[in-house]
């Protein structure tokens, strides 16, 4: 079952979702004389890469307009959690990559998005 949304969207199923966990870490964050590095984490958030199959020209053209508000919400299983969670994301540079030309209708295969927590 797929239990990705985007932007409340059920996309076609990926063909890979990877999540990762980010730190954020604060201004004073670096390495000192020593090398030791020092700092302080002011937060954790999540990326997301999404991975498509081949997709149809219709259904790259529902993807990008879900990926072109500024921020939207995201619905993934949190691997950390094993809980399904929502949280607002926006997306960096999608690539489209053309797979084949069907009577002048381009297929795609390997649709990549990052999706970056706000």
């Amino acid at each position: 079952m797929n239990d990705f949304k985007l932007n409340n969207w059920t996309p076609p199923t990926p063909r890979s979702i990877t999540v990762k966990a980010e730190k954020i870490w604060a201004s004073n964050t670096g390495r000192v004389a020593s090398g030791k590095m020092v700092g302080d984490i002011v937060g954790n958030k999540i990326t997301i890469q999404v991975e498509w199959g081949i997709l149809t020209e219709t259904q790259v053209a529902s993807i990008d307009s879900r990926l072109s508000s500024a921020f939207f919400p995201v619905t993934f299983k949190n691997p950390r959690t094993n809980v399904l969670e929502t949280r607002t994301f926006y997306a960096g540079t999608p690539t489209y990559p053309v797979y084949s030309w069907v009577q002048g209708t381009p297929d795609y295969v390997g649709v990549v998005v990052d999706l970056i927590e706000q």
